[in-house]
């Protein structure tokens, strides 16, 4: 009787650390997800605490809290980024795992329906409005990227579109992520040198180029 008590325990136990791991981690995401661009880095410091690394290049810092949180039994690092004492950017991805996997191409998967070269609805000015302030209100790369995937499966865009949606993104790599879900829906893509001209770099440009020739 007593060994079965003992096991019950166990498993109480073992439930108990379970659910309050859970709802840790739904605190610590939560608490992400309420950085905001302009906020100072002693409020960020106050929000999330010390970061695990620190990074300097040219004028923008950058801090790294690994393993902030959990999606399911994955670890997401968080990175935010710093100009001026101010937070200008937030990205999250998950840490890959210890055991090595296949290697995959290193881009956003964009749904086959894109590639045939059927044209879908254009939004026009109220609608797409709409859905750039709801991309606009998503704090992270990722989560955009998401939001914009889903819609390109069934709607076209115009390059005068494509550049307000790109000039969500702070940097240009994050730009680039977003031109290859837009670039096989434009409707107009005779006026693709005007995305060119929205890209800061010229190797930028260049990347930009490759992936609109793609899709011509």
């Amino acid at each position: 009787m007593r060994t079965m008590k003992t096991v019950l325990l166990a498993i109480v136990i073992c439930l108990l650390a379970s659910g309050c791991g859970s709802l840790f981690t739904a605190s610590q995401k939560d608490t992400v997800s309420h950085i905001r661009p302009g906020m100072s880095k002693e409020q960020v410091e106050t929000m999330l605490g010390n970061p695990d690394y620190t990074r300097f290049d040219g004028g923008i810092e950058q801090w790294e809290y690994k393993s902030f949180y959990y999606v399911g039994s994955q670890p997401v690092n968080v990175i935010i980024d710093f100009d001026n004492e101010r937070v200008i950017a937030l990205n999250t991805f998950n840490t890959p795992p210890a055991v090595p996997v296949p290697p995959v191409p290193p881009v956003v998967a964009v749904p086959p329906t894109v590639h045939t070269g059927q044209h879908f609805m254009l939004l026009d000015k109220k609608q797409f409005e709409k859905f750039y302030h709801g991309m606009k209100e998503e704090p992270f790369t990722s989560d955009r990227l998401n939001m914009l995937e889903k819609e390109v499966r069934h709607t076209d865009f115009t390059c005068e579109q494509c550049i307000r949606l790109l000039n969500l993104n702070t940097f240009d790599d994050d730009k680039l992520k977003m031109l290859r879900l837009l670039a096989p829906v434009l409707s107009d893509p005779e006026n693709s040198s005007e995305i060119l001209d929205s890209l800061d770099f010229l190797s930028s440009k260049d990347k930009a180029k490759k992936i609109l020739q793609e899709h011509k």
